[in-house]
């Protein structure tokens, strides 16, 4: 069943914007077909009552409302963005595997320094939640230099930083209710930065002996992460 952003109140959604565009022009939906909508937060399953072309919304009501479909555990990662459009194919993958936070992070060694695009972001994002069949909407944080973010994410349970030399397995550990972890740029974080990680009480962790890309590396340490969460709150 195909999946809609929708504001929802009082028991009626609307499909406002690209979300009626692709529910109206592309897929073809008429009034009668039932559709998931969510919210960010609650998904249902809605039946359309209203097309409006001129105004470009949709009025559907509410049917029924499904369980929520959320990460088990908070995962933000904050990661040097990769040069060229890998930061676009790396925002999508991360929200695939489920977490709840991605933060562009300027290191000493970063090459490329992205302005902030809100717009191109969250299509991006929007994309991949409704692709994954996920309930809540990963927040993008705008760019930080590595020290605003060990000061912004100082109170998380889990603070783990991907630092060549660590004996740590990424397999290993065992994830905190919020979590969060640094990924550097491709020559990795300077011998200073490693410092103030440090200090800041960041546990160093180990993706294994092969050179990983930068967004490959911040895929598989969120994925382990999650992944070992998933099935721990399955087993309980």
């Amino acid at each position: 069943m195909d999946r809609f952003f929708a504001h929802i109140e009082d028991g009626i959604a609307e499909i406002r914007g690209e979300e009626f565009h692709h529910l109206y022009r592309v897929l073809r939906h008429k009034i009668g077909d039932r559709v998931r909508v969510f919210t960010g937060r609650r998904e249902f399953i809605a039946e359309i009552v209203e097309i409006a072309t001129k105004d470009k919304r949709a009025t559907l009501k509410i049917i029924e409302e499904l369980p929520p479909l959320l990460p088990p555990v908070e995962v933000v990662v904050a990661v040097s963005p990769p040069k060229g459009q890998r930061f676009d194919a790396l925002l999508e993958k991360l929200v695939e595997v489920g977490v709840s936070g991605i933060v562009p992070m300027i290191c000493e060694r970063t090459v490329r320094r992205p302005a902030e695009k809100k717009d191109r972001w969250g299509r991006i994002v929007l994309s991949a939640v409704k692709q994954s069949g996920r309930t809540d909407i990963p927040t993008v944080y705008p760019p930080m230099k590595l020290e605003q973010v060990l000061r912004v994410f100082d109170s998380y349970e889990g603070k783990f930083a991907g630092l060549i030399g660590s004996r740590t397995p990424i397999v290993a550990i065992n994830p905190r209710t919020r979590n969060i972890i640094l990924i550097g740029p491709e020559g990795d974080f300077s011998p200073n930065e490693k410092e103030k990680i440090k200090k800041a009480n960041f546990k160093g962790i180990s993706l294994g002996r092969i050179i990983l890309r930068v967004e490959t590396a911040a895929i598989v340490s969120a994925s382990c992460l999650l992944q070992r969460a998933w099935f721990s709150a399955l087993s309980s």
